[in-house]
Parts: structure tokens; sequence; C-alpha cells
């Protein structure tokens, strides 16, 4: 889902501090007969400073309610806005609502991002996204990576990369599962999610004993694993017994939810641990398997 991004900066300065220096700001000035110029057409990206010229305080509020200057801005005070989707953007003076204007967005911008083959990755392992900038055979252009994990409301940046002939390309290692967003010239691309499945490992010990552990970034302890065998003669697994998670370790990159457990088969049984999808979640994803062991 494409989500605004909304920068409603008070300070010119921190318009300059943006990301994207390749956009433009476009002024506005406030008189006591109105705004000036009432209306502007930019492209997406492009940012739009309020400058109150008059001699009496003005506050900028949008007719649809999706923006506003944090507060009124006294006489010599600017504010900024980024607007990185086209539209038709229609606003007035809050004290006086006589006084119009409207900022017409072009989308003459975008990009994108999606993983490189598969959309789901181990715990602790790494994944390529990689995206495409709208401006043609473009070399140099910095691109934001910018990721969600799961239980957090805002993006955050992650990584920055250049583009070779309008391609970006960058690794990342997310933790748990992940949304993941490029910015270009202020442009947000749609959001793309990257699953992470636990690290689960299997170990056969002494006097028919297994250790079963499962890493994650958040604790699985009190879930449950399935011990599964291979049915050779059909090529399907079947679960012996479901066994509850017990141990945990923790240190400063991840949760080891852990059982050691008696496990009486046959010699020459190929075993498995499996964790079901609902036993990984939410924060994680599942399915998730160890590498088969003979007995």
């Amino acid at each position: 889902m494409r989500r605004l991004l909304l920068l409603p900066l008070l300070v010119l300065a921190l318009a300059a501090a943006s990301p994207a220096t390749a956009a433009s700001t476009h002024t506005v000035s406030i008189t006591k007969a109105g705004f000036v110029p009432a209306s502007v057409t930019i492209p997406n990206g492009d940012s739009v400073t309020w400058k109150n010229n008059d001699t009496t305080s003005h506050q900028i509020v949008s007719d649809n309610g999706t923006f506003t200057t944090t507060r009124t801005l006294a006489p010599g005070e600017s504010a900024t806005r980024i607007f990185p989707q086209a539209g038709t953007f229609a606003y007035h003076d809050a004290s006086n609502t006589a006084l119009k204007g409207t900022v017409n967005v072009q989308e003459v911008r975008s990009v994108s991002v999606q993983p490189v083959g598969a959309q789901k990755v181990m715990f602790t392992h790494a994944i390529t996204l990689r995206g495409q900038v709208s401006k043609r055979n473009s070399n140099g252009e910095e691109v934001l990576v910018q990721a969600r994990p799961y239980g957090q409301t805002d993006f955050q940046t992650v990584a920055r990369t250049t583009t070779a002939s309008s391609v970006w390309q960058v690794l990342v290692r997310p933790r748990r599962d992940t949304e993941y967003r490029a910015v270009w010239e202020n442009v947000p691309s749609d959001a793309t999610n990257v699953f992470v499945t636990p690290m689960v490992t299997l170990r056969i010990a002494s006097g028919h004993r297994v250790v079963v552990r499962v890493a994650a970034d958040v604790s699985l302890r009190g879930h449950s694993v399935l011990m599964q065998r291979l049915n050779r003669r059909h090529h399907v697994w079947r679960t012996i017994r479901s066994v509850r998670l017990t141990g945990l370790r923790a240190n400063n990159t991840s949760y080891i939810a852990s059982r050691v457990m008696r496990l009486r088969v046959a010699h020459g049984t190929i075993v498995r641990a499996y964790l079901t999808r609902r036993q990984a979640g939410p924060a994680m994803f599942g399915p998730a398997w160890s590498r088969s062991l003979r007995a």
C-alpha cells in the first residue's frame, strides 16, 4: 500500500536537510490580500514553503484535513511541506477562510522496490532488494531504503544506495516480518513485504536424545514444535510427537528457545523438527523446519 509521506516542517532549514537534493522548493508568500501565487503546479517530490510576509499571524490548513502547519506562523516565519503524491491539494488560512490556495502536483517521479527471488528469508540471513527510478539512464541517484518491522508504526531508513542505469540494489538483513519501501527524490514506492522464518536446528545427542532449538527475534518459549519422520515409501513426513519449547537463552541479537527430549525411532530413520506457521507468528513467519537427520 502506498503511504503518504508527510513532512510538515516549520523551518526552511529542515526542508534543505531532505535527502533528495534534486527536488525543488517552491515559495508561496502569505500577504494581507491572500496567497501569492494562489495556485502553484509542481512535480511530485517537490515541496512548497509558505512564508508569512504579513504583519499578522496565519496558519495553513488543507481543505480535506490531510495536512496543516503544526502551529500558527508569526510574521516572518515559514512552513514547508513535501508533496510526494500527485493530486490537487486545496488549502486555506485557519483564521481567515476566505484566503485560499491550491497546490497542483503532477506525477513525474516514481520508484519501485521488490525482493530478488523469494519473498521469504531465514532469520539472520540476508536478502537483496532491487528497484528502478523513473529517470531514464540515471546514474548516481541516491535512493533511501526504509523498513518498518512488524510491531512498529513508522518507517526508518536502513540503507542508502545509488542507481546505475536507473536501477538500484541493496542487501538487507531483516530480523522479523518487515515492510520495505524505497524513497527517491522525496517520493516513496509502494511497500513490499519480506517474511522472516525462525531458524530451526536439530541435533542428535547420545542416549536416544535430540536437541531442538528455534532462534528468532522474539521469544518462542512455550510454542510447540512437531517432531517428524520421513516415510520413504510415500515420500511424506509423518508427525511423531508435538513438543513444547521449555528452555530459553537470550543475547543481544536473538532469542533461542529449546528442548531436549528422548526420541525412540528405528535406526536409520530420517527425522526433522517442524514449526508450523501458527506457532511461528505473529512477528515471525512460518512454516519453518530443520535440516533432516538420520537417527
